[in-house]
């Protein structure tokens, strides 16, 4: 019998003065009494808004304005308020996508679960603790993180806590929206394990909503895929991952790899063999990438072309911070780290959150400095620089920002951003200024310049407004290129494009680039060296394709073995 029936959902967006919206557009599915289901699909394919609207969780301006959500038998769809708090008493929840915004920051999470169990009135108030104990643990937290607020928690016990409160309620039908979005490769598979493990003994129903097809492959057993608010192909696992019939599901599958293959490719970039291979992606002008935008084209006039022609040099570097709390030890987030950074060499810096990488821009950068060691850009000694030294820093070392949602003053137009930093940095004025704006726009390849120009924020997709990002730190025409984990939040059909224009601007510009990141994958196609980080410290590096595909250290073999791929496909059997 299924637990869940969808029936022609429509779900529209009204805002005030807008045009409506469908996000959902006769959607139809069912759910069977303990299945475990992905839904997959990229950013704005209405697949968080369907998980809202068979949760009943939806907000103006979001309506449901057709069909029908059944749940155990009754219809959903209708219920007033009252009768809707009733039925989620063993009926359906939900574990929201980012741990810290799902959690009150000012409330311990015993709190959290207090309140839970007070409003539902389920749970006697002599049972409360230990049923918060029992919850708890179940999810492989030690009882003392009762005691503790949100902002204590790394983000992996985060949304541990959350699917700990999901289960409080004991629902037949549980929707995970994105659950592992922004942790690393290591939490996100000890996460996805826990959802696993809890979902196998305890037998509910479970819908897995995510962008990531690979993770929804290895997790579920069956696999819907949304496109445009419809599911426009629906399987299981196994044959989605062998015989995808939708062009979209096709496209999706193209952009996995695995980065301990001999051969890697991808859409949009060049093949990655086992011997390093510094040669750019080779487009032409006029191509089109999965963005939407045009390419860069291979061949720029009006944009300066300076060759990075110092090296970095980090020599025995720590950075340690004091203790976060009385009584607790002081934080070493760097340890004794040195490597060189050569002219135009393109380096990755991968591991785990904690692992020190975004420490080490930090440090590279002047924003932060090291408790012992040194930092050289050429001859400037980065540590020593005040004020006006670091003025000179920013003209050769720049960062694009893991965020491009934050990165961007939501006030100000593209062409304002990007006045700003050749003005203060080049000395153009008016007309001149306005020309290497438009030289940048052109450079990121977006094309038409003149309309982005005019442009904010909030009118550009995520790939656009990183590209954007990216234009901005090119504008002072830098030496060294600091990539902060630049693809983290963005799809994977844009994925390839930006890091496409990474490789291709390296290589024009004669840039060298530190890429920090998780992604194994990503910085398999883009970097020629790698260095892994565990705890602060080096625990592996060399040719990036060497160490991907012959590790020798235990932690560099974790990480690659937590890598999703769709070829394990463990639920598809």
């Amino acid at each position: 019998m299924s637990l869940l029936e969808v029936t022609d959902l429509s779900v529209v967006y009204e805002p005030k003065g807008g045009e409506p919206t469908y996000a959902v557009k006769d959607v139809s599915f069912g759910l069977e009494r303990g299945e475990f289901v992905g839904l997959v699909g990229e950013s704005g394919s209405g697949k968080s808004t369907l998980g809202f609207a068979i949760t009943r969780l939806s907000k103006p301006p979001a309506r449901i304005a057709a069909g029908r959500i059944v749940v155990a038998g009754r219809d959903i769809a209708g219920l007033a308020d009252e009768e809707l708090r009733r039925q989620r008493q063993g009926g359906f929840a939900m574990v929201l996508q980012s741990g810290m915004n799902a959690l009150n920051p000012v409330r311990t999470v015993r709190h959290h679960f207090f309140d839970i169990f007070a409003a539902h009135g389920h749970v006697d108030r002599r049972r409360r603790e230990a049923r918060a104990r029992e919850l708890i643990g179940k999810v492989e937290l030690v009882a003392g993180v009762l005691d503790r607020y949100p902002g204590e928690l790394s983000g992996g016990m985060r949304q541990r806590v959350s699917i700990a409160l999901a289960l409080s309620l004991e629902p037949q039908l549980r929707v995970f929206d994105e659950p592992t979005t922004a942790l690393d490769v290591l939490v996100q598979h000890a996460v996805m394990g826990t959802i696993r493990e809890l979902q196998r003994e305890e037998g509910f129903t479970a819908l897995l909503i995510s962008h990531d097809l690979g993770v929804v492959l290895e997790s579920t057993s069956r696999v819907m895929v949304m496109h445009e608010g419809q599911i426009v192909e629906d399987g299981s696992a196994r044959q989605i991952l062998s015989a995808p019939a939708h062009p979209y599901t096709q496209m999706l599958l193209s952009h996995y790899a695995d980065p301990r293959a001999e051969v890697v490719e991808l859409p949009g970039l060049a093949v990655r063999g086992g011997t390093i291979q510094t040669a750019s992606t080779q487009v032409t002008a006029g191509q089109v990438d999965a963005a939407g935008a045009p390419a860069p084209s291979a061949v720029r006039t009006g944009v300066s072309r300076s060759l990075a022609r110092e090296p970095v040099v980090i020599d025995h570097l720590s950075k340690v911070y004091p203790p976060p709390r009385r009584g607790q030890a002081r934080v070493v987030a760097v340890d004794d780290v040195s490597f060189r950074l050569e002219p135009g060499q393109s380096m990755a810096l991968v591991g785990q959150s904690g692992s020190g990488k975004s420490t080490i821009a930090k440090l590279v950068t002047g924003v932060e400095r090291p408790t012992s060691g040194t930092v050289h850009v050429g001859d400037l000694q980065v540590d020593r620089l005040r004020r006006g030294a670091l003025r000179d820093l920013r003209r050769q070392v720049q960062m694009v920002f893991q965020d491009p949602y934050s990165a961007l003053n939501p006030l100000h137009s593209v062409e304002y951003t990007l006045t700003r930093p050749v003005v203060n940095f080049s000395g153009l004025r008016g007309r001149e200024a306005r020309a290497r704006v438009l030289d940048l726009l052109d450079l990121v390849g977006l094309n038409p310049v003149e309309q982005f120009a005019a442009k904010l924020p909030h009118q550009l997709s995520g790939g656009q407004r990183q590209r954007v990002v990216i234009a901005r730190a090119l504008a002072c025409d830098p030496q060294v290129l600091i990539a902060d984990e630049p693809v983290s939040m963005l799809d994977v059909s844009l994925r390839a494009g930006v890091l496409a224009l990474l490789e291709d601007l390296r290589v024009q510009l004669g840039m060298s680039m530190l890429y920090i990141t998780h992604d194994l994958l990503s910085a398999r196609v883009v970097t020629d060296r790698i260095m892994v980080l565990h705890e602060g410290r080096v625990v592996e590096s060399g040719e990036t394709a060497q160490v991907l595909r012959f590790p020798t250290d235990p932690y560099t073999v974790a990480l690659l073995d937590a890598v999703p791929q769709p070829g394990r496909a463990g639920g598809a059997a």
